[in-house]
């Protein structure tokens, strides 16, 4: 059976989220989940981060930065509602596309996801958790992450990749389970040009991705994968 917790963050002394997770990798959902709901733009953003285990709380201080039209104001305002991921998805830019040089190996790919499918030990105990991990210029990926939600799933990544400074560029974002246009969205968010499942985009993520410029790869197996959106980076397809 896989444990689970409710984690609430707080934000500049304000509750923005309840979120119901497995209790690992806290430090770095924190962070993930911050950066795509579009509370903070870059990693320096947050000044502080405690966990309180005993309360399940992490408490956030970030720092005042620069809106759009070049005025100094918070990056998480008070009186903001705790569910910011619709407001942040309807606003999204988009994103922009990757070097023409760039481009997965479908061979790669598929090698990747059977091992994404294999890697997590939890998984294959409980039944009861999704997986996400990267993979960055076709090698195999360096982590994996469970949660019990595909979406904190990869929050954690996200958050372990801006700990790590790690550039988005080639890589591949790669979930267990079906692509939401949640899920799609904080790729978009963090700049990640290609989404790989073993499951199926819903139909508004296959427009989101349209729009944002992300290869969207689904229903991957040993032998076959199907192309959704921005089949291009995909090499000899």
């Amino acid at each position: 059976m896989s444990v689970d917790i409710t984690l609430i963050v707080e934000v500049n002394g304000f509750e923005i989220a309840s979120l119901l997770c497995t209790p690992s990798h806290i430090e770095a959902l924190a962070r993930g989940f911050l950066f795509s709901t579009g509370v903070i733009q870059r990693a320096e953003d947050i000044e502080s981060l405690d966990l309180e285990k005993h309360e399940q709380i992490v408490r956030v201080r970030v720092k005042t930065v620069s809106g759009s039209e070049g005025q100094g104001k918070p990056v998480y305002p008070s009186g903001v509602g705790k569910d910011v991921t619709h407001e942040v998805r309807e606003n999204h830019p988009g994103l922009l596309p990757i070097a023409p040089h760039s481009g997965v190996d479908p061979e790669g790919l598929i090698k990747n996801m059977e091992w994404l499918l294999q890697c997590s030990v939890l998984h294959r105990q409980t039944g009861g958790v999704h997986t996400a991990a990267v993979s960055i210029a076709n090698a195999m990926p360096g982590f994996h992450i469970d949660d019990i939600s595909r979406h904190n799933a990869v929050d954690k990544v996200i958050g372990t990749l801006l700990m790590d400074n790690t550039p988005p560029e080639n890589m591949v974002l790669l979930v267990s389970g079906r692509i939401s246009i949640e899920v799609l969205q904080k790729a978009a968010t963090f700049g990640i040009p290609v989404l790989a499942s073993r499951g199926a985009p819903t139909r508004e993520t296959i427009l989101m991705a349209q729009k944002a410029g992300i290869t969207v790869v689904g229903y991957a197996r040993p032998d076959r994968f199907t192309l959704f959106s921005h089949s291009q980076r995909i090499q000899n397809m």
